[in-house]
């Protein structure tokens, strides 16, 4: 299940509330789209700024649209591992495939701190556990050892990985890697990866796929050329905290406002207008590549 290239959904707002009705439609323009799954009320849905309600709000939305027709993979972060398998028990109600743990924050456990910590979540549940080794957010790191011990509990399928230095490292373990770094996903993917949880796939969902496709048939010049072509868009992406300039750029076509909350600010208009060049870069792109088969942004 853990392959190709899932979406992290956005957390569509209005007059700051969530935009129900835009979720809606943008979950169903995705689940038509061909991509691999979704993770909700991760950090480009800005789950951490989301009260309880709100993120039932979310997840309702999307497993209703979704309807069993794709996996949905909640994310789970905080810092007490209580509070943790709480959240767990509290997301049993909804139709989804797993769960997106990272480390505690702020803490930063040592090694064993961190088996411990993730032991005692796949204990508290049946479902997949998706590993997040984010360290720039949690302020500790993954070794290679911890999650080979990891990976030997039945429910640990994966990895989500943003380190480049240790996606090597990963790529040698009996767990499914996903990309988590955008900007190194042709790297993760030359260490092994299946595939990524990608942000950026809300605009070019179709041409990382492209990407993956191509690079899985052995036509490693071929995805090399085209993920060069990507890649300034996808850091542009980046260039503001996330998700502002991935909802700027999503509300140029208007599917849903570019809203986010604060202290996640708004992207500027000098962003604005970057991003709609970017935009057309893009289609220019679309129109001039054979099919591969892609998904459709």
């Amino acid at each position: 299940m853990f392959n190709g290239i899932w979406i992290p959904l956005v957390t569509p707002m209005r007059g700051g509330a969530v935009d129900v009705s835009s979720l809606e439609a943008l979950t169903d323009r995705h689940v038509a789209s061909g991509i691999a799954g979704f993770v909700a009320l991760g950090t480009t849905g800005e789950a951490a700024l989301l009260d309880a309600r709100e993120r039932s709000v979310v997840l309702q939305a999307i497993t209703e649209v979704v309807a069993g027709r794709l996996p949905v993979v909640a994310g789970v972060g905080g810092i007490d591992t209580a509070a943790f398998i709480d959240e767990i028990h509290r997301l049993q109600t909804w139709d989804l495939a797993g769960y997106l743990v990272s480390a505690p924050a702020y803490l930063c456990p040592d090694q064993a701190g961190l088996i411990w910590h993730f032991e005692q979540i796949a204990q508290a549940t049946e479902r997949d556990i998706v590993l997040y080794d984010v360290p720039h957010r949690t302020g500790v790191g993954l070794a290679a050892t911890t999650v080979a011990r990891l990976a030997q509990i039945a429910n640990i399928r994966a990895i989500k990985a943003c380190a480049r230095e240790r996606f090597a490292a990963f790529g040698t373990l009996p767990i499914a890697m996903l990309c988590g770094n955008d900007d190194s996903f042709l790297d993760c993917l030359r260490a092994g990866a299946t595939g990524g949880i990608l942000a950026s796939a809300h605009v070019c969902g179709d041409l990382l796929a492209a990407v993956q496709t191509l690079f899985c048939a052995g036509k490693g010049d071929e995805a090399c050329r085209l993920f060069a072509c990507i890649e300034p868009v996808v850091r542009l992406l980046f260039a503001a905290p996330n998700p502002s300039a991935i909802k700027a750029m999503m509300s140029l076509d208007g599917s849903i406002s570019a809203e986010t909350r604060m202290p996640i600010t708004p992207a500027p208009d000098t962003l604005l207008r970057r991003l709609l060049v970017a935009r057309a870069t893009l289609d220019e792109l679309r129109a001039s590549m054979p099919a591969y088969g892609a998904v459709e942004s």
